[in-house]
């Protein structure tokens, strides 16, 4: 059994005292039920605002009633902390104003990747201040200067905290588990972050705007492993889904986690990466040694032309799709391919392509869905770059994957509209279906 090495606990926060705090998770209305988690980033910012000592309640919106979801916002707060995603901002906005008509002497912060992609759209009535990147940090400066009565600016950029280790561990016990939904392999599982940041820069990608420009930063594998075992002697739960933007960023940091995540005889699932897991088998095999069942790859494309640098900016190939796949199934993982469909010089042909390669490659599930334009991304901010001739700036439709086969369709370009995407989309899934690959689509939910 592997050594665990020491964790100190974090240090100790100097004392918000007399404020209260409530944090909000806004529901996303078309996503579908299975896919519900705890909102691990407010749970991060409550455990150290509470840590601080302010009065700290956590209102998760996402089991509740649609028709309730104003009443279920408990008043009487001195600060509203509401986390925005630009596929359920019209419904934040909404509550956000709700919360300003019975609370009107609230102050209310608004954080997550909608405002750090738009942050001065947002800091506007009913938004005291707008938090950009990581908002642990930024929060507790901002409790305690509503305790001091100083002054805040409109927008505050988040500082990263580092070393994440100093971050305490995110507080379960502010929400009820059992009301999520999210399994692996058929038990009730728990998200864990064992790092942040991504080092890539693809071109549609919004976790980017979180961290963009710091660098990657990994927690302690003591860190990881004091977390996991407390949730495991508190919950009961052996199954995990790392959330990390891409667990393999690093095949060292993989091959370090392995034995001590092993010696947990823990089970669990994590987003990998083609280039990483294509440079040697060991990686995927170290993945399977420290209880990986399963892992997800971003494809995206078979076409060269639409991963290359001057499109996708995948930083992969079509071979390299290839041996990733080729070596994760050796090494005895289940996978999960994920397919776009409508990047801007999207043809038949490219469908074609996609289409020849991820059927020459061994693989189990698969998610297709159309390109969405997220605020923050390259796609959004420099559209004629990509010769996208409109993109839907109201922001009321921007879902991949919900429920009934619901997705949003926000751009256009001069060679294809909505309903050539909707085919590809269509033609995409039906082919590989009928290639005897399992469609982890909306009707199946996304566990």
């Amino acid at each position: 059994m592997a050594s665990v090495p020491s964790f100190d606990s974090a240090p100790t926060l100097p004392t918000i005292r007399d404020i209260s705090a409530c944090l909000v998770h806004t529901p996303c209305r078309d996503v579908n039920d299975d896919r519900l988690e705890p909102p691990l980033g407010l749970l991060y910012v409550a455990a150290l605002a509470r840590g601080a000592g302010a009065r700290v309640e956590v209102a998760d919106l996402s089991a509740h009633d649609p028709e309730g979801l104003e009443a279920a916002i408990p008043p009487g707060f001195d600060v509203y902390g509401f986390s925005t995603y630009t596929v359920n901002y019209a419904l934040t906005l909404q509550l956000a104003q709700a919360v300003r008509r019975r609370n009107p002497s609230a102050l209310q912060v608004a954080g997550g990747p909608h405002a750090s992609a738009l942050p001065t759209d947002v800091a506007r009535d009913p938004f005291d201040c707008v938090v950009t990147g990581e908002g642990e940090l930024a929060f507790l400066d901002i409790l305690r200067a509503a305790g001091d009565g100083r002054h805040l600016p409109r927008i505050m950029e988040g500082p990263a905290p580092e070393p994440l280790d100093d971050l305490p561990f995110p507080s379960y016990d502010m929400v009820v588990l059992s009301t999520y939904s999210r399994e692996l392999d058929g038990h009730r599982s728990m998200s864990i972050l064992s790092s942040r940041g991504c080092p890539y820069q693809c071109s549609f990608c919004n976790s980017n705007i979180m961290g963009a420009g710091r660098p990657m930063r990994y927690r302690s594998p003591a860190n990881v492993i004091a977390e996991i075992r407390q949730i495991k002697e508190t919950y009961g739960i052996r199954h995990f889904r790392f959330q990390d933007d891409i667990f393999t960023s690093s095949p060292k940091r993989v091959a370090e986690l392995a034995p001590y995540l092993a010696a947990e005889e823990i089970v669990y699932r994590c987003f990998a990466r083609i280039n990483t897991c294509a440079q040697s088998p060991a990686v995927a095999r170290d993945l399977k040694a420290g209880g990986c069942i399963h892992a997800s790859f971003g494809v995206e494309s078979g076409s060269p032309k639409l991963l290359s640098r001057h499109a996708m900016h995948k930083d992969q190939t079509p071979a390299q799709i290839r041996t990733a796949l080729t070596n994760a199934h050796e090494a005895g993982l289940r996978t999960r391919i994920f397919l776009m469909v409508g990047f801007p010089g999207e043809t038949d042909e490219t469908i074609e392509e996609t289409l020849a390669l991820v059927k020459s490659c061994p693989w189990d599930e698969f998610s297709v869905y159309p390109l969405i334009a997220y605020p923050g991304t390259p796609l959004h901010d420099h559209p004629e770059q990509f010769g996208i001739t409109h993109i839907d700036r109201s922001y009321s439709d921007y879902l991949q994957i919900g429920r009934n086969n619901r997705a949003g369709f926000t751009i256009r370009t001069a060679e294809f509209d909505e309903h050539k995407v909707r085919q590809w989309r269509d033609r995409v899934r039906d082919e590989l279906l009928a290639d005897g690959r399992i469609w982890a689509g909306a009707s199946q939910g996304f566990k």
